[in-house]
């Protein structure tokens, strides 16, 4: 749980050389392994149920990697959030922005379907740094870690944040405005407003906001998924390369289960170019059909996870 003195820390660390916070989240990724150990289940378990092919040791690799980039994650949150604006554009980097220039150039909505990958916040707040934007987000139960969240994503001036709990109204409001909306599809959240459908093979609760949306405002959707820079993380660095995929027009078509299926298709596909970066930490499959199992309950059969 984030204190009040964690918090006064977190907003020193963006201005404290890059070298020393480097140090820093490298130690805090070694430290967890063994120490998060709830954590580090889930992510197990995660990666178990996706990966079945996997071996343990490749399955422990990939964690341990994913809590590197978490840490790194997690630190550089001072940066983005509390620091001089010029950080922001000087630690990341549009990729393929043209696929983002061309959809703006429509004049219609835009749905920035942004999953969950490290970089996350950093897409979100650089994109809205360079234009009014929307977005939803998720109460966090520290009331100190919540609001520096707030304060953080909302630095810009021009943000509009809307909770997950206000529904949908005000997100479409923004968007027939032409005010784009950076909506992050891919958390369980229970099967309220929600269908089954598969992630790689599993089970999984998936919100069906996406395709509402789109369906009630004409929306363009335009992927972009934000992700550390892993060769400039070898140098003792940390970078965040923010990239746009090419708009999907005519989504969702007329089957709404359809169009959940294909927007997890296109999460598993982007995780499969670097597994390590996806946030495994999360209980992705905790919904279970009526009848199923909880694959997060530990058993012996758990392998000491």
């Amino acid at each position: 749980m984030m204190s009040e003195m964690g918090a006064a820390l977190l907003r020193k660390m963006g201005r404290w050389p890059q070298g020393i916070r480097f140090r820093l989240s490298e130690w805090v990724a070694k430290a967890a392994y063994p120490l998060a150990k709830k954590r580090v289940h889930v992510a197990t378990v995660n990666l178990r149920k996706c990966f079945p092919e996997w071996s343990d040791a490749q399955i422990d690799q990939a964690v341990r990697t994913h809590l590197r980039y978490f840490s790194h994650g997690l630190f550089d949150r001072s940066v983005f959030w509390f620091s001089d604006e010029q950080k922001i554009y000087d630690h990341s980097v549009y990729v393929d922005e043209h696929h983002w220039l061309d959809a703006k150039a429509q004049q219609r909505p835009i749905i920035v379907l942004a999953p969950h990958f490290i970089g996350l916040d950093v897409g979100g707040l650089r994109i809205n740094m360079d234009m009014e934007m929307a977005t939803m987000y998720q109460k966090q139960r520290n009331p100190v870690f919540d609001a520096l969240m707030l304060e953080g994503r909302m630095r810009s001036g021009q943000g509009h944040l809307f909770s997950r709990h206000d529904g949908v109204r005000g997100l479409v409001k923004m968007l027939r405005k032409n005010i784009p909306l950076y909506y992050l599809p891919d958390m369980d959240f229970g099967i309220n407003d929600a269908v089954f459908s598969t992630f790689f093979g599993q089970t999984a609760a998936t919100l069906t906001a996406l395709p509402k949306l789109a369906k009630l405002t004409n929306a363009l959707i335009v992927p972009c998924i934000t992700r550390i820079d892993t060769e400039a993380l070898a140098r003792g660095q940390t970078r965040y390369k923010i990239q746009f995929y090419p708009a999907w027009d005519g989504y969702p078509g007329e089957d709404e289960a359809a169009a959940v299926r294909e927007m997890n298709a296109f999460i598993e596909a982007r995780i499969l170019e670097e597994p390590a970066q996806y946030l495994w930490l999360h209980k992705r499959f905790k919904t279970r059909p009526e009848g199923e199992a909880d694959f997060y309950k530990k058993t012996t059969a758990s392998h000491g996870t």
